[in-house]
């Protein structure tokens, strides 16, 4: 199995597809205002304030960043993962995954937006509301792409990620 790394760079993870109601409610966007509301253990938690939602997200010891969030009623979550220095396509791909022994498919494509400069990735929509309790409770995320290889996403304190996405989400909206 591969750690973090190797997967930005094989999987290219990006936009997924049909979503479209979610992704304009939940996805970053690249010119849109985030803010940091504060730090959970390695996460960050920060306020989407263009959109009017929250998402945690971290840098790996690798230098990777890896984000997660959700639609305000958790209908639908996100997975991104960004690195520098990875060569991403915008063909269509089908990546599967497992959180917390669950497996959710989906296709990834296109190029979405980094909170920090130089960062190239993008998301997988999840449009089960399984996944936010999934990557709750699980503690690491394990990724099939299209490949012979398996990656694996560590998702320690994920859970204090997530309370503290659902207060800002909250603090946002009021």
């Amino acid at each position: 199995m591969n750690k973090l790394y190797p997967a930005i760079g094989a999987i290219a993870l990006a936009l997924a597809t049909p979503l479209a109601a979610a992704t304009d409610d939940v996805l970053p966007a690249k010119g849109d205002e985030i803010t940091k509301f504060r730090d959970a253990g390695a996460w960050t938690i920060r306020a989407n304030e263009t959109r009017g939602s929250c998402f945690a997200s971290y840098k790996a010891e690798t230098g990777a960043i890896v984000q997660f969030g959700f639609t305000k009623d958790e209908s639908t979550g996100y997975l991104g993962l960004f690195s520098q220095n990875v060569n991403i396509t915008e063909k269509e791909q089908a990546v599967a995954f497992i959180a917390n022994g669950n497996l959710y498919s989906g296709e990834a494509t296109g190029v979405g937006a980094s909170i920090e400069d130089g960062y190239e990735g993008g998301y997988i929509l999840v449009n089960n509301p399984e996944f936010v309790k999934d990557i709750e409770a699980g503690k690491e995320l394990v990724v099939f792409p299209e490949m012979p290889e398996t990656y694996v996403v560590d998702m320690s304190g994920a859970a204090n990620a997530l309370y503290e996405v659902r207060k800002c989400t909250t603090e946002i909206d009021s």
